[in-house]
């Protein structure tokens, strides 16, 4: 033992010897759930213990300021964001980062600048029923959040949608649940086969895709709702579109600026059996052709052949159209891909209402499975100012929003694979 060990033991032992048990505390736990506080006899070496872990931290400081500096990588952080930017984003958080039971899934509410959690919802208790959050979507005021669950009637074993509104205090001391006009609706959904849902600009409608059919036994979401937020009026387009041997789905859908019409993606899937997965790629098994198309709310339900009309198509220009919402002036911002798949590039661009290329937003090497991202998600802010991209790439999820023609990440720790941030 060296002499420097030996002096370290005796102040160590010195500074166990002066605690006193009757005198101790125990330390603040740092879980927000509540425990069952240990047996009491269990507790006496926590007066050595805390007299030994203050020593070493001096120690460990003495010799941090004398010895070398070892820095830790900061985290992202955006202290000073522009005007206008969106406050808060939302996150499904799975259960391998919650101190929650298996298969448990929470919606957190996140500072956009810092990444900090704001406030937390849990999926409502309701008996007899299992409640899974499947998309978020943010209201105008940026502070608002719809989020769509599952519900699972456990006696009966079919499903509905249930969607609540969030909304919190100023920190988020506290926050609220409550049910939205017209609940519940009918239909379900599956968190893998994605979905979609958006508020309209002026805050008084929502618009949330449902499924009303199965293939293969898997759920699509295959059918449109518009509910009115202030009365709970609904209507639905459904049907209409089907090929044959082949399932409509409709993964995307955004409001135009002035909030009178939607902008979705529609694509047609043969699914390879016993799978959800629909493949990207001509002449492969499955493939799909999407196109966009524009719904007009103003005609109260019906079919979407019938409410809809075509606005742009795959073409040489536009190969593989990974995503698509409604940009102003009439146009269209687009996610493609191009590009041999081993070297595919993933480029964000707008489009006008002609289908005329104006501008490219972003351009990146594509990643993921053969270099095509997976589930690539376009969202704008409530301003249509700002823009966030999300996928699955190799390494987990990416997430972050366009600053000219650059990507900056948002600041947080990036969900599971297939709980991609779509809402802020």
């Amino acid at each position: 033992m060296t002499r420097t060990e030996e002096r370290l033991r005796d102040a160590l032992g010195a500074a166990a010897a002066r605690v006193r048990d009757d005198r101790l505390r125990p330390l603040p736990a740092p879980e927000t759930r509540p425990r069952r506080p240990a047996l009491r006899r269990h507790m006496g070496w926590l007066g050595p213990a805390a007299a030994a872990i203050s020593v070493l931290l001096i120690v460990a400081l003495a010799l941090t300021l004398t010895g070398p500096s070892h820095k830790p990588t900061p985290l992202v952080s955006y202290p000073a964001l522009p005007a206008g930017f969106p406050k808060y984003f939302a996150q499904i958080v799975g259960p391998s980062q919650i101190a929650g039971p298996p298969g448990q899934l929470d919606v957190v509410i996140r500072s956009t600048s810092t990444g900090a959690e704001v406030t937390r919802a849990a999926a409502p208790d309701v008996p007899d029923w299992r409640l899974t959050p499947l998309n978020v979507a943010t209201a105008p005021d940026g502070r608002s959040f719809y989020i769509e669950y599952r519900a699972v009637d456990l006696q009966k074993n079919t499903s509905q949608i249930w969607i609540y509104l969030l909304t919190f205090t100023h920190g988020g001391s506290s926050n609220y649940l409550e049910w939205i006009k017209g609940d519940p609706f009918p239909g379900s959904g599956l968190l893998v086969n994605g979905g979609s849902m958006a508020v309209s600009p002026d805050g008084r409608k929502l618009a949330f895709t449902e499924t009303t059919q199965r293939l293969n036994g898997r759920s699509w979401p295959d059918a449109i709702t518009v509910v009115d937020l202030r009365t709970g009026a609904r209507s639905t387009w459904q049907g209409g579109m089907s090929r044959p041997g082949q399932t409509l789905t409709i993964p995307a859908i955004s409001w135009t600026p002035d909030g009178r019409s939607l902008v979705f993606r529609a694509v047609w899937c043969r699914p390879i059996p016993n799978s959800d997965v629909c493949l990207d790629q001509s002449g492969q098994p499955g493939y799909r052709a999407p196109e966009i198309r524009s719904l007009d709310v103003g005609t109260r339900g019906g079919t979407l052949d019938h409410g809809s009309t075509l606005r742009l198509s795959p073409s040489a220009r536009y190969p593989v159209i990974a995503d698509a919402i409604a940009g102003p002036g009439g146009g269209l911002i687009l996610a493609v891909l191009s590009g041999p798949a081993d070297a595919a590039t993933l480029t964000v661009e707008r489009v006008g209402a002609a289908g005329k290329r104006l501008g490219v937003l972003y351009r990146s090497r594509a990643y993921g499975t053969e270099g095509r991202p997976d589930s690539v998600t376009l969202t704008p802010s409530a301003t249509g100012t700002y823009l966030l991209i999300a996928y699955n790439g190799p390494n987990g999820p990416v997430t972050g929003w366009i600053d000219h023609g650059k990507l900056r990440f948002l600041p947080n720790k990036h969900p599971e694979r297939g709980l991609l941030i779509t809402g802020w």
